[in-house]
C-alpha cells in the first residue's frame, strides 16, 4: 500500500481483536506496483492497494478473489463500489493537486497552466510524479485536452509542453518518498500530489509546513481499491480484514487519521465538521464526485506514454 495510509490505531485494534499481525510493504507509484503484479503468483501479499483500473484489469485476468459477497462494502457510495468492481473494494478516493510549502509559496497556482509557469524563485524546486497519466496531467489540462487522450498529435503537444517545463523540475520522485529519503528536503517547495498528502508530510515533519490545493481545471479523480491475492493462503482472514475496514466507525477513524476522502457513506455520517469542511478533501467549488475518473488506456496509448515518460526522465537526468 501507499505510505502512511493506514491508521496505527485501526491497525492495533485489529491486531488486538484477532491476534493477527499485519505486515506492510509500501510502494511509490502505480507503475512500480504493476511491475510486481506481473509476478503475482509468487508475491507474498494477501491484500494489495491499487487503482480502480488495475483492480478491474487484474481481477478479470484471474489474479484477485471475487469480493462481491462481502457485506460491509455496502456502506460505500455505489459510485466507488462500481469503480473498483467485483474484485476489489474502495478504500480512499481524492483528486490530484498541488502540495506546497506554506512558508515559501505565498500564492499557490490556481490552475495547471500557472503551475507550468512558476515564478523564478520556484524554478528548480518543483516535484512531479512518475506515472503515465498523472505526470502528464498538468500539460493536458493547460492545453484544454483530456488527460486520457489517445490522439498522437495531442500527446506530441503534451510532450513538447513537458519538455519546456523540465528546467523547473527538481525531482520526479513522489513527494512523500522524496521528503523521507532526503536528509534535507527543504529544496522542494511545490509538487504534484494526491489529496491528503500534505497531512502525511506534516505528520512526518511534525510541523504544519505543507498545504494542498486542487487547481480550478477539470479535476482528475483517483480511487484506491483493496484486492485479495487469488493465491493467498490467508483468504478468509483477508476478507475479514476488508469487512473490518468497511465498518462505518473503523472507516471513519481511519479516514480521520489518514485525512483522505472515505468512500464510506455511513462513515461520513459519523464525521466531525472539521473533516467534512476540509477544502483540501472536498473543495468548495466542486461537487462530491465531480471530475474525470481514472480510465483504462489502449495498449498503443500506454506504449506511447511510456516512451514520452522515459524520454522526459532521461532528459531530466542529463540536466543534473
Amino acid at each position: 500500500m501507499w505510505e502512511d495510509s493506514l491508521s496505527p490505531q485501526v491497525r492495533r485494534h485489529w491486531e488486538d481483536l484477532t491476534n493477527q499481525r499485519i505486515k506492510i510493504a509500501n510502494f511509490d507509484n502505480d507503475d512500480e506496483r504493476n511491475l510486481l503484479m506481473m509476478n503475482i503468483p509468487k508475491l507474498p501479499f494477501d491484500i494489495t492497494v491499487l487503482d480502480n483500473i488495475s483492480a478491474n484489469l487484474y481481477g478479470k485476468a484471474g489474479s484477485f478473489e471475487d469480493l462481491s459477497s462481502l457485506k460491509n462494502p455496502q456502506n460505500n457510495n455505489p459510485v466507488w463500489n462500481k469503480a473498483c468492481g467485483r474484485y476489489a473494494v474502495p478504500y480512499f478516493w481524492g483528486r490530484i493537486g498541488i502540495a506546497y510549502r506554506k512558508d515559501k509559496v505565498s500564492q499557490p497556482p490556481k490552475t495547471w497552466k500557472e503551475f507550468l509557469s512558476p515564478p523564478p524563485e520556484l524554478s528548480g524546486h518543483i516535484g512531479l510524479l512518475t506515472d503515465m497519466v498523472d505526470t502528464l496531467l498538468p500539460a493536458f489540462s493547460s492545453l484544454g485536452l483530456s488527460p486520457i487522450s489517445d490522439d498522437p498529435s495531442e500527446l506530441q503537444q503534451v510532450f513538447k509542453k513537458m519538455q519546456a517545463f523540465l528546467p523547473n523540475i527538481l525531482t520526479f520522485e513522489y513527494i512523500l518518498s522524496y521528503v523521507r529519503s532526503h536528509r534535507d528536503a527543504s529544496n522542494v517547495t511545490m509538487a504534484m500530489a494526491y489529496s491528503g498528502d500534505n497531512y502525511a508530510l506534516n505528520r512526518y515533519l511534525k510541523k504544519d509546513l505543507w498545504g494542498f490545493i486542487v487547481p480550478d481545471d477539470h479535476p482528475y479523480i483517483w480511487v484506491d481499491c483493496l484486492a485479495i491475492n487469488k493465491n493467498s493462503s490467508n483468504k478468509q482472514q483477508a476478507k475479514a480484514f476488508l469487512e473490518y475496514l468497511s465498518t462505518p466507525q473503523v472507516a471513519a477513524d481511519n479516514a480521520m487519521f489518514v485525512r483522505a476522502a472515505t468512500p464510506n457513506s455511513s462513515a461520513l455520517k459519523l464525521m466531525p465538521e472539521w473533516y467534512l469542511n476540509d477544502s483540501t478533501l472536498f473543495p468548495k467549488h466542486l461537487s462530491h464526485t465531480q471530475g474525470q475518473l481514472d480510465a483504462s488506456l489502449s495498449a498503443q496509448n500506454i506504449n506511447l506514454r511510456a516512451k514520452i515518460l522515459y524520454k522526459l526522465l532521461k532528459d531530466h537526468e542529463t540536466q543534473y
